[in-house]
């Protein structure tokens, strides 16, 4: 039976414990990341050297640079191979039915609420009471995109359901493979050129404007190809735990890696051979699946993490189920979101190397202490979201029965 006539029939599947590995892996490494880049007093002009020379003459630094730039897509494609396993298991007929459809929408406008909330700063309330709210307001950031990813995921989970035709992950490959297509389009834009060109900032940012921190494209579309292995797994979960599994992820993401240069190159060359195109650069590509690639890989050694050894839930994997308080939190305690105070003040640009690596571990001892000790906070605020939920829900009711 293929994944497409399953419809309609609720399906278990047993716990991957290398996904939660995973999750918990990118929200570290984001902590680290952010708290380093931020405090490091030498990070701009080391950057800057790799940038102009491929090097910034420190290995060290070389290497914690390149798995900043692997953060995110992990991040990013982590999300999308959790919500849709999970949406998987719940695959009741109709789609609006499905429990997980109705938490994902929730979820995506909660996402897209606190993406933009901790862009608000308290400390500058009367500005905002005079008009004066800033561009960065308007910024298209982590949580917006995910917020978006997780919509998008779900209708295209609803095509799925309605067509009733093929295995799901062909749908979501294909969504991710065409956003990728328009980024080079987007990557040859003039510098000060937006699109959509005249239209408000909050619409610019989203694909192309003077604050899109992580735009739709490309980044959406990780989470979709995220999306396209969560179904995978679910499809092919006889075989997740066979060593031959893992190992075709493992050599997929070392193709991508290692022949996508070559691969979009020959793709540019053939259009200009057929006068299809001269100026795009599908090239520019090749970065991004060979980050997609190294998720891959970085997925193919969790797998086998899980399969030797005794992997246990503890709070290493903890740290990784509550990836969004923990992100708000040090938002506002290293960027000064929302509130106006934090860390920011003391810390930005003002450590040295080593400063900056000690602490990045305090920050994230910091913030396993407060999943180990606060879990309670966390469920309050669980039933907190459970309440405002259900009030919103019976305000509609009460419209509905009205109307």
């Amino acid at each position: 039976m293929t994944e497409g006539t399953n419809i309609g029939i609720p399906v278990k599947r047993e716990r991957l414990l290398f996904i939660d590995m995973a999750r918990s892996i990118a929200i570290l490494l984001m902590l680290e990341g952010h708290f380093i880049e931020h405090s490091f007093n030498q990070f701009e002009p080391m950057v800057a050297a790799v940038k102009a020379n491929g090097t910034s003459g420190n290995l060290f630094f070389d290497w914690w640079y390149f798995m900043k730039g692997f953060t995110a897509p992990m991040f990013f494609s982590v999300t999308g191979i959790v919500f849709v396993y999970l949406l998987s298991m719940n695959n009741e007929s109709g789609f609006f039915k499905n429990r997980r459809v109705r938490k994902g929408f929730r979820r995506s406008f909660e996402l897209v609420f606190w993406g933009f909330a901790l862009q608000f700063n308290l400390s500058h309330i009367g500005d905002y009471f005079t008009g004066k709210y800033g561009n960065w307001i308007y910024a298209f950031h982590v949580l917006q995109c995910i917020g978006f990813g997780i919509a998008l995921l779900l209708l295209i989970y609803g095509l799925w359901k309605w067509l009733k035709f093929g295995p799901l992950y062909i749908y979501y490959f294909v969504f991710a493979t065409a956003i990728f297509a328009f980024y080079p389009y987007f990557k040859t834009l003039p510098d000060g050129e937006y699109f959509p060109q005249n239209a408000p900032l909050v619409f610019q940012n989203m694909l192309k404007g003077p604050h899109s921190v992580f735009p739709i494209i490309p980044w959406l579309a990780f989470t979709i190809y995220g999306g396209m292995i969560g179904a995978m797994l679910f499809t092919f979960h006889k075989n997740v735990r066979k060593f031959w599994f893992p190992l075709t992820f493992l050599a997929v993401g070392v193709i991508l890696n290692i022949f996508g240069f070559v691969l979009f190159g020959s793709v540019d060359h053939l259009l200009n051979q057929l006068n299809i195109h001269n100026d795009l650069g599908f090239v520019n590509n090749s970065w991004l699946y060979g980050r997609l690639g190294q998720v891959l890989i970085a997925l193919s050694l969790l797998m086998y993490v899980e399969k030797y050894l005794k992997v246990k839930d503890s709070l290493f994997m903890q740290i990784g189920q509550n990836t969004l308080p923990i992100y708000v939190l040090h938002v506002m305690l290293l960027y000064n979101g929302m509130l106006g105070i934090g860390l920011s003040d003391y810390l930005k640009d003002a450590l040295t190397g080593w400063q900056a690596i000690l602490g990045a571990g305090a920050f994230i001892t910091l913030f396993a202490l407060f999943i180990y000790f606060f879990e309670p906070i966390i469920r309050m605020w669980t039933k907190l979201k459970a309440g405002v939920w259900q009030q919103v829900g019976n305000i509609f009711e009460k419209v509905k029965s009205k109307s």
